[in-house]
């Protein structure tokens, strides 16, 4: 690699050794500018599948995406230091998994058919489910079927 090329992505990459992800950074703490949770369900043909603890936590670099769960039930943390909107699609590239409106990870649509999706309680018929904001207290459930799941009601606790 050239001496530029190394340079480069040397001056990318944060104090923490990560690289950001769609504008998203890791921090060592979370930030404060910025603070929405908003749960993500997904449901394959009527089955819950848990969106896992730790998604953009860091063990080895010892830092925590902006966008992050910390447990497996589903809550989406968005606690940064930047005021922006924040959308699905960079979640799912900090998880590295697949989103689109035939495959949201492992929950895949049926052949010539795509997810359904809804948004507190609302059908979403956007172009790109990557675009959907996450915004403050917001249930986004994605479910392939039938049969579809009635979708849980969340639990906001102290959030």
């Amino acid at each position: 690699m050239p001496l530029l090329g190394i340079v480069a992505m040397l001056v990318a990459q944060n104090f923490y050794g990560t690289l950001p992800i769609d504008g998203v950074d890791c921090n060592p703490t979370e930030g404060v500018a910025e603070h929405i949770h908003a749960q993500l369900q997904l449901y394959d043909r009527g089955k819950r599948i848990a969106v896992p603890a730790n998604i953009g936590i860091s063990q080895t670099a010892g830092c925590l995406y902006w966008m992050h769960t910390h447990d497996d039930t589903g809550f989406i943390h968005i606690e940064a230091p930047v005021v922006k909107k924040y959308t699905l699609g960079q979640f799912f590239d900090i998880w590295g998994r697949d989103l689109s409106w035939s495959r949201a990870d492992g929950v895949v649509a049926p052949h010539g058919s795509h997810l359904s999706i809804w948004i507190d309680g609302q059908a979403w018929h956007g172009s790109d489910p990557r675009t959907i904001a996450i915004r403050p207290h917001e249930v986004i459930v994605i479910q392939s079927g039938p049969p579809f799941a009635k979708p849980e009601k969340p639990q906001w606790g102290d959030m």
